[in-house]
């Protein structure tokens, strides 16, 4: 005698339920059984973090990065003065003003650079 569906329907969702409770369940029981290892690798995982350093390091505001220089700006700064010293730059550098199209896309990988290290919290 072929199986009836109710007994096709109960199989089908037993192997379902073992698909989703069983196979965590047994994920979680080796977790359990090898836990020491689990421990030590966690603990090589884990990094402290002692200090944070909310202000730049006094090298960063001695030595200006190259991209303030080409704006003639000194950390710290914010994005507001460097926008402002991009836009008076551009004016001698773009292309359509006499300048060179190297210049200006020099200008502009500068001036992404000098965005990043503007401080955005300053007004």
């Amino acid at each position: 005698m072929p199986p009836t569906p109710d007994a096709i329907d109960l199989a089908a969702t037993l192997l379902v339920a073992m698909l989703f409770f069983g196979l965590p369940l047994l994920g979680y029981t080796f977790l359990v059984l090898d836990i020491r290892a689990y421990y030590r690798r966690a603990r090589r995982a884990v990094m402290i973090v002692r200090r944070y350093v909310f202000a730049l390091p006094e090298w960063v505001a001695r030595d200006a990065p190259p991209c303030l220089q080409t704006l003639g700006l000194t950390l710290p700064c914010t994005r507001y003065e460097v926008l402002a010293a991009y836009r008076e730059r551009v004016k001698h550098v773009h292309p359509d003003a006499g300048g060179s199209r190297r210049q200006f896309a020099k200008l502009q990988r500068h001036f992404e650079e000098a965005m990043s290290l503007a401080n955005p919290d300053r007004p």
